[in-house]
């Protein structure tokens, strides 16, 4: 969805951008008010000696952290001693000034980003405030113009689906292998054949379970094994596969989350000549369908 980088604030002027220590109690949203990227955002904030500062700008690509979230930052108008300032950890949400797509995709990826900080202090909806609850400002002003409401629940829907991260470490978003050794998914029905050794990523996270992508039932921890980002599993030895489901998409990429450029249909049969990641690579070249047994028989 979206990547996470820092650039803080260089300690020679933290007595200008960030003076005081700080134990953060909630989060604060703002609007740039123009149409700059995250990275750009604080790369002015904290190359210039104005007494403006804030923690993290996003924006339709990426979170970019500018200040240590354990100093105050000068965002909310609300003077040195205001709560606004001193208590609250600063998002400012890039490209309000146009909007358009840019805007809405960076909303989206700020109430994300939200949401997992709520998750990671153990603290629920009611801690994010906006700009205005410290001043008379109208901010954030384009996500106010949209619906204060609606950018609530939008951090609600993606709050119920970050779980607290388990106690061996796994967390939502990171790719993890299925082990060979696997037999059954955490259900106890039989482990499908395709599953061992493929790629997946984590999208939920309970207790000593997770659930994959494009994984129905969830699996035991016990039966993955972390691997890195760029890590892949490929097959080459080329079968054929015939559509069990009346539409199955096909990935431009051997990934879930790849764009869809076409379909196939019930009935069809076509040659795999390459797994990756769950998907097989169509012998057209066109793409990749999954080899989920719930999607196509192996022949």
């Amino acid at each position: 969805m979206y990547t996470i980088k820092q650039n803080l604030v260089a300690q020679d002027i933290y007595s200008i951008k960030c003076p005081y220590s700080m134990t953060a109690e909630f989060i604060v949203v703002h609007n740039t008010a123009n149409d700059a990227t995250a990275e750009n955002e604080v790369a002015y904030m904290i190359g210039n000696k104005n007494q403006v500062s804030f923690h993290y700008a996003v924006d339709d690509q990426e979170v970019v952290q500018g200040l240590p979230i354990d100093r105050n930052a000068w965002a909310c108008g609300d003077g040195a001693n205001g709560k606004g300032n001193r208590k609250g950890i600063q998002v400012e949400i890039c490209y309000s000034k146009s909007g358009g797509t840019r805007f809405d995709q960076a909303e989206k990826n700020a109430a994300h980003f939200i949401a997992t900080l709520l998750r990671e202090r153990g603290w629920g909806i009611e801690k994010v405030k906006k700009h205005q609850d410290f001043s008379n400002k109208y901010c954030p002003h384009r996500t106010l113009d949209k619906g204060w409401n609606g950018f609530i629940q939008m951090i609600k829907s993606y709050l119920n689906d970050i779980p607290v991260v388990s106690s061996s470490g796994f967390i939502v978003g990171e790719k993890v292998r299925v082990k060979e050794s696997a037999t059954q998914y955490a259900t106890g029905q039989e482990l499908a054949w395709f599953v061992k050794g493929s790629i997946y990523e984590v999208t939920k996270v309970a207790g000593d379970k997770l659930l994959l992508s494009d994984i129905i039932s969830w699996v035991w921890i016990d039966d993955v094994e972390k691997v890195s980002a760029n890590t892949v599993v490929a097959t080459t030895q080329s079968f054929l596969v015939e559509i069990i489901c009346d539409e199955l998409n096909i990935r431009q990429k051997a990934d879930f989350n790849s764009k869809i450029v076409g379909t196939v249909k019930r009935g069809e049969v076509y040659t795999i000549i390459q797994e990756e990641n769950g998907l097989g690579k169509l012998k057209s070249g066109v793409g990749y369908i999954s080899l989920n047994s719930k999607y196509v028989k192996r022949k």
